[in-house]
């Protein structure tokens, strides 16, 4: 009996199964993420999430929190060691990150607050999926920053999509005369080529 070898063949069958494999573990990375963004219901909150028991502590003393109703988000906000990818990367696992050199809520300038959207392989913490639904905030949307003895309410006023280097130039550009919050994280899901940034403004302090 002759066996025949057909190259172009047994070249796609290769590829196809090396983009079932791949799409299979992407997937399995993600799935917290698309699961998110499949439940979402813009009427109110997706998830009942519970603060976070660790405590992170910002310079002045204050531990912060982010409260995002629309989308379900409740997260620590944490305070990285140093200026180094690592230590951000590292608060990132205890739940969102405020960037270092941006200004603390409620204080004139930016804050640069960042989170993930979905789960690399190398990811250890609870907060993979935290800005998965970043995207859905509009302008109007409230969301706040509460710390032990007060709430700061900041109104979206602005979106976008950009790569990078955009992004970078955008925040480069700080306010003079107001108190701001930008939020990032990467897009699409499980990519990092570009990124969601949502801008917002101080809007009134209520006391808890």
């Amino acid at each position: 009996m002759k066996i025949t070898f057909n190259l172009k063949k047994e070249l796609a069958i290769f590829f196809a199964i090396l983009i079932a494999i791949s799409a299979a573990i992407y997937l399995l990375l993600n799935a917290g993420a698309y699961f998110s963004i499949f439940r979402y219901n813009d009427n109110g909150s997706i998830f009942d999430l519970k603060i976070s028991s660790a405590k992170q502590t910002a310079k002045n003393g204050e531990n912060y929190y982010l409260h995002i109703p629309k989308i379900g988000v409740t997260a620590p906000i944490v305070f990285p060691k140093d200026e180094s990818d690592k230590s951000v990367l590292d608060s990132l696992e205890e739940g969102v990150g405020i960037y270092p050199g941006s200004q603390l809520p409620g204080e004139i300038g930016r804050s640069v607050i960042l989170g993930h959207s979905s789960r690399a392989d190398w990811y250890k913490g609870k907060f993979a999926y935290i800005f998965a639904l970043l995207g859905k905030l509009e302008k109007g949307d409230e969301f706040y920053i509460v710390s032990e003895n007060k709430k700061l309410v900041y109104k979206v006023f602005a979106k976008d999509i950009l790569t990078p280097d955009k992004t970078d130039e955008l925040l480069s550009k700080v306010p003079e005369n107001e108190s701001e919050v930008a939020l990032i994280t990467c897009w699409p899901i499980g990519s990092s080529s570009l990124r969601t940034v949502v801008f917002a403004k101080f809007d009134r302090e209520e006391k808890l």
